[in-house]
């Protein structure tokens, strides 16, 4: 059998350089990495990681639970993590949550499937209080935890983005240009209506910074200009009839997969954008540079390295016990989709 001494002896190498150049340690050269696996696979030699977990008490995997895998937000995020963590000698172990009746069900069976993976860590975007127990029954147990997005547990790690700014930026924006009229399309959060925290009383955080906005310009706030969408369905045909039931000049999409039904569903009805319908959407994916669509930007790449640094922090100790909480804030980028209602006002 082909250990790790052979190989080192092949590639002229310690034990422990061997060792470290398959945790993908970033100390290790990438010429010395190169002999390691050279001669690794000479060898025919693979390494052991269950003896290795059993020998310094850590799997060297760290769980992710995705809340929604067709969104390339969340895809962007994980990516970011599987690199940094991977630098870091770690392997990501990933599942979702699908968005049903059973969140809170299903969250949990998620949870304890990574525990019984014998994860090290677990970063996830909580759905649910309700696992309270688990939550404590992982700490006690020395499992790290970082919540995602979403802010359910105090006392664990969590990296956050500012919505409700975010929505107050793309309101602003387009009342300054002269819009009144605005159709916000944001999720449906009725799955996270029992989130309820001190100091965190869930509401839709888009729909607050888009009334705050409009609250500041004296706007009234009609019920039918805020709507929330089912997830994971195509929204076009409900979002069509309420363009023509309240006649907007302006969109707000609260993710990038609204933001592409609504720019079908104006497309469908003949309307262009943004000359019929002016739009601002939320995240600032490949498409909304392509069509020219002001966005409201999500820090997406640093959600990711700070969730993965606050990962390592906890498992190597590199800090004191008590939670970080981080709050990133959102920047508007102003493109074309606006169109400039006081400036046409001039020239009429």
């Amino acid at each position: 059998m082909v250990t790790s001494r052979d190989v080192a002896k092949l590639a002229k190498v310690s034990v422990s350089t061997v060792s470290r150049a398959f945790r993908e340690d970033v100390y290790i050269s990438e010429e010395k990495k190169k002999k390691v696996f050279d001669a690794a696979i000479q060898l025919g030699y693979t390494p052991n990681l269950v003896a290795r977990s059993l020998k310094n008490q850590k799997s060297g995997v760290i769980g992710l639970i995705l809340t929604d895998i067709d969104n390339i937000f969340f895809s962007i995020v994980s990516r970011v993590i599987e690199s940094d963590l991977k630098r870091q000698g770690y392997r990501l172990l990933v599942t979702y949550n699908t968005y049903n009746s059973d969140n809170m069900e299903q969250e949990a069976d998620n949870l304890n499937l990574l525990s019984a993976s014998r994860a090290d860590g677990i970063i996830f975007t909580p759905k649910s209080i309700k696992n309270q127990s688990i939550i404590e029954r992982f700490r006690k147990q020395g499992i790290a935890m970082v919540q995602m997005y979403r802010l359910a547990y105090p006392d664990i790690d969590s990296v956050l983005i500012d919505d409700q700014k975010g929505a107050y930026m793309a309101t602003k924006h387009l009342l300054q240009h002269g819009h009144r009229n605005i159709l916000l399309l944001s999720i449906d959060n009725s799955i996270y209506q029992d989130i309820r925290v001190p100091g965190n009383i869930y509401s839709d955080p888009r729909s607050e910074g888009y009334k705050k906005a409009m609250q500041e310009e004296g706007v009234p706030i009609a019920d039918a200009s805020m709507m929330n969408l089912p997830v994971l369905m195509d929204a076009r045909e409900m979002i069509k009839q309420r363009i023509n039931e309240i006649k907007p000049t302006a969109i707000i999409a609260g993710t990038n997969l609204i933001a592409r039904d609504a720019i079908k569903a104006c497309k469908e009805q003949g309307f262009s954008i943004p000359n019929d319908i002016s739009m601002v959407m939320f995240d600032d994916v490949d498409f909304a540079s392509l069509l020219d669509i002001t966005t409201v930007s999500q820090p997406i790449n640093e959600i990711g390295h700070i969730a993965g640094r606050s990962m390592i922090d906890q498992l190597n100790k590199n800090r004191p016990n008590s939670p970080l909480h981080v709050s990133l804030e959102p920047i508007l980028i102003s493109r074309n989709s606006v169109r400039n209602l006081y400036h046409n006002a001039d020239k009429q």
